[in-house]
């Protein structure tokens, strides 16, 4: 059983990313038109751990494996109550079942850096897996430009060189490779 505490902290986190990802959605109009056609229509989101992972099922276990999403009339996504909670996902009627597999921790960092997604598998709807699919290959944060409105592009630039620094680091290293020593500057 998950503590009251960290049921709400979860809670929390998922109306943030419902947010974050309406953010995205609002900010490519052609996302809008693809889902307004499917308002009031649900989207079930399940999240597959990893098989065999014991370790993944006590990490995973404040953060909830299904989600239901709602299209609003405007176009975006409301949270509510999954169709149905179960790890034989069902689509909803008229809706969508969208099951992601959850990769390791490492794989995960490979998968992102890469800018690459975890398999996904979509059930239901035909028209509106279409719209679905189409938002997960063509939607992507713009952090940068959401950064330059709130820092200005002088800091904004500053921290993305950083950033391409630690992913260009990261993407050479290799756990156990002996020759992946820190060297510092001048060294």
């Amino acid at each position: 059983m998950v503590p009251p505490l960290l049921q709400t902290l979860s809670n929390a986190a998922t109306a943030r990313l419902v947010l974050l990802a309406n953010h995205v959605i609002h900010s490519e109009p052609a996302a809008v038109q693809k889902l307004k056609p499917h308002a009031g229509r649900r989207i079930d989101l399940h999240f597959r751990l990893p098989a065999n992972a014991a370790w993944a099922a006590r990490l995973a276990e404040p953060f909830p494996r299904h989600v239901g999403l709602q299209i609003t009339p405007a176009g975006l996504l409301e949270w509510t109550e999954p169709t149905i909670a179960a790890d034989t996902p069902v689509p909803p009627a008229g809706g969508l079942s969208v099951t992601v597999d959850l990769p390791d921790p490492l794989q995960a960092v490979r998968l992102a850096l890469k800018r690459e997604r975890p398999p996904v598998t979509i059930e239901g709807d035909a028209a509106l897996a279409e719209a679905v699919s189409w938002l997960l290959k063509n939607l992507r944060w713009d952090i940068e430009d959401d950064l330059a409105r709130w820092l200005g592009v002088p800091p904004t630039q500053m921290l993305k060189t950083v950033a391409e620094g630690v992913k260009q680091a990261l993407s050479r290293w290799r756990p156990g490779n002996p020759s992946d020593t820190f060297r510092g500057p001048g060294r």
